[in-house]
């Protein structure tokens, strides 16, 4: 797969499901026909979401990227934090139905160097909120489960790329197997459409608060990697990561980036008591193993956004499995 080049800084009518309880999306009645997207001078439409739920502040640079792109937004977040899904197709059904209700997107401050009015950088996508440009649902599912259906058109528009985030909090290393943040995306890239995954650090794990500084680092790093993102076929989802920047800092500039062999934290169990375990994150310890000075944790850790090309899900071939030999007869 390709990698990117180094970049310079610079109440709707709800989905109805067939089934009660947990549900998956390939569940979607078969009436739910998606849009007609050939009519002539139609924008293409980009579908975001998250992990953080739909009160989440990095939805707002995705939606104003998509828009300075000449895309048509619809918005689409979980009603609250699915963190740590993964790529879990799971809702929150009504009856047989699962709800959908149009919100408002909360727009995070946004100050830094070449970013002094923090409100410019969002005031022309403010305008076009509530109409057919931009569109923002609460939807009671997993992130993946709202990519899934709003690939089928539930939500309006078949979707020509997805974009994810933005995490509070990054996505690195091996662990982004299990981030709702990248599942959402990497659903995408399963059915053949582009897809970004854009995650940004946190002054503190306890508030996971983005600094105003590090959002606008994020909107740096996220124009170039959607222009890189349309500019490729859909063979994987470019994983974007920024670091926390302190008021003044700026980014060093964005880079390609291996995986890290483990993310920045990993759960551990400190307390064990009758009937539960008390679990908290930490960072992993030093060990001999030497650092890559290519992977992700190493640049974040130096101040560069990193950019990783993420493959789908695939079947491993070259190791034969002739000697599982056949079920025992019960």
């Amino acid at each position: 797969m390709p990698t990117p080049d180094a970049a310079e800084t610079t109440e709707q009518t709800p989905a109805d499901p067939t089934t009660t309880g947990q549900t998956t999306a390939d569940q979607t009645p078969a009436d739910q026909t998606p849009a007609d997207q050939t009519t002539t001078g139609q924008r293409p439409c980009a579908l975001v979401t998250n992990d953080d739920g739909v009160e989440g502040r990095g939805l707002a640079l995705l939606a104003v990227a998509a828009l300075e792109a000449d895309f048509d937004v619809v918005v689409a977040a979980p009603s609250r934090d699915r963190s740590g899904a993964s790529a879990a197709v799971d809702a929150e059904l009504d009856d047989d139905r699962l709800p959908v209700v149009e919100v408002a997107l909360p727009w995070p401050d946004l100050a830094g160097p070449g970013h002094e009015d923090p409100q410019a950088w969002c005031a022309d996508a403010r305008a076009v909120e509530g109409t057919d440009r931009l569109r923002v649902l609460a939807v009671s599912a997993s992130p993946a489960f709202c990519t899934r259906v709003g690939l089928r058109g539930v939500f309006g528009r078949v979707p020509d790329v997805v974009l994810s985030g933005v995490n509070h909090g990054m996505n690195t290393g091996e662990a982004v197997l299990h981030s709702g943040t990248v599942g959402a995306a990497l659903t995408a890239t399963v059915f053949g459409v582009r897809a970004l995954a854009v995650s940004a650090g946190v002054a503190s794990t306890s508030t996971l608060e983005v600094a105003p500084t590090t959002w606008a680092g994020v909107l740096d790093a996220v124009r170039p990697s959607l222009r890189w993102v349309l500019d490729h076929e859909a063979t994987g989802t470019l994983n974007v990561n920024v670091p926390h920047l302190e008021a003044g800092e700026r980014l060093q500039g964005l880079r390609p980036a291996s995986l890290a062999a483990v993310g920045v934290a990993q759960g551990s169990a400190f307390e064990a008591g009758e009937g539960y375990v008390r679990l908290t994150a930490s960072t992993p310890p030093d060990d001999d193993r030497p650092e890559d000075p290519g992977s992700d944790t190493v640049l974040l850790a130096q101040g560069w956004a990193t950019a990783t090309l993420l493959g789908s899900v695939e079947q491993r071939t070259g190791v034969a499995l002739d000697d599982l030999g056949d079920l025992a007869e019960g």
